[in-house]
């Protein structure tokens, strides 16, 4: 069975995108395997990534839920949301332990997918404030914007084993 000639385009398309961002990354840390380095350490320091990630994440949340009472008359309205914020991270800078002791009943388990984890979570980032936003744009454009992502993907698939090791 023959292959659809948008298939190739698509393949040339990102695997174009993603070879150049390795040649980037490549060419600025002079390593070809830089991708796995940074994957080792990051699940080397699995806990203090997820615990700043929690924090950020309830921080943000804290922001959004403090908008609720906005209304509040005087200097307590315009506070709610910055002290709501500040709640949600100085609960997710407390969320070390509860972290590490998930780790440690999950073993093997979260170690396995933490490489996995963190790339789709940068791959979605990368999706929702570059790739989304470009699909106006002209085509080399769009190819730049592509980069990013075909990068962090096929990073995942090369890497994401290799620091594990």
């Amino acid at each position: 069975m023959a292959v659809q000639p948008s298939r190739w385009r698509w393949a040339a398309y990102n695997g174009g995108a993603a070879a150049v961002g390795h040649g980037l990354l490549w060419g600025v840390s002079g390593d070809p395997m830089a991708g796995a380095v940074l994957m080792a350490d990051i699940n080397l320091s699995l806990v203090p990534v997820a615990t700043f990630t929690l924090t950020c994440t309830a921080a943000w949340a804290g922001w959004k839920a403090g908008r609720l009472l906005r209304w509040l008359p005087g200097l307590t309205g315009l506070a709610v949301r910055p002290v709501a914020a500040a709640g949600g991270a100085l609960w997710g800078q407390g969320a070390g332990p509860l972290i590490t002791d998930f780790m440690a009943w999950s073993a093997p388990w979260s170690a396995l997918l933490a490489p996995l984890a963190v790339a789709g979570a940068f791959g979605a980032v990368c999706w929702l404030y570059l790739e989304r936003h470009a699909a106006g744009w002209a085509h080399p454009l769009r190819w730049a914007s592509r980069i990013p992502l075909a990068t962090v993907t096929v990073s995942s698939l090369l890497y994401a084993p290799g620091a594990l090791l």
